[in-house]
């Protein structure tokens, strides 16, 4: 079997340069979002959402031919990476179910020790 894709040399580098744009600004992003904690219990998304833009950029670069071929690239990191999104959110909601236990078991503590 043998499949060729014609790469327009010019739209490569155009589309190699948007993402990397994209990646210096969807960092930027990420890290105000960690440095505020509002990235916890969603950096599965976070990741799924780059590898998404990438695959993308990768459709525009070689083209119909590769339509099929990024879908089924795209299919491939949905399938590896659900389960690590799906990890993901229960490790948060269980981290933060356990830090509201540990807040109710200080506060009747705390009450316990007043009276």
């Amino acid at each position: 079997m043998e499949f060729t894709v014609n790469v327009e040399l010019r739209l490569a580098i155009a589309v190699l340069a948007g993402l990397a744009l994209f990646g210096c600004a969807y960092n930027r992003w990420v890290e105000r979002l960690e440095r505020e904690g509002s990235d916890r219990g969603y950096m599965g998304f976070i990741v799924a959402f780059g590898c998404a833009v990438t695959i993308a950029g990768y459709a525009l670069i070689t083209g119909s031919l590769a339509l099929a071929l990024a879908l089924l690239l795209l299919a491939c990191f949905a399938a590896s990476g659900a389960p690590m999104i799906v990890g993901s959110v229960e490790r948060h909601l269980q981290a933060r179910k356990a830090r509201e236990a540990r807040k109710a078991r200080e506060a009747e503590q705390a009450l316990g020790q007043s009276t």
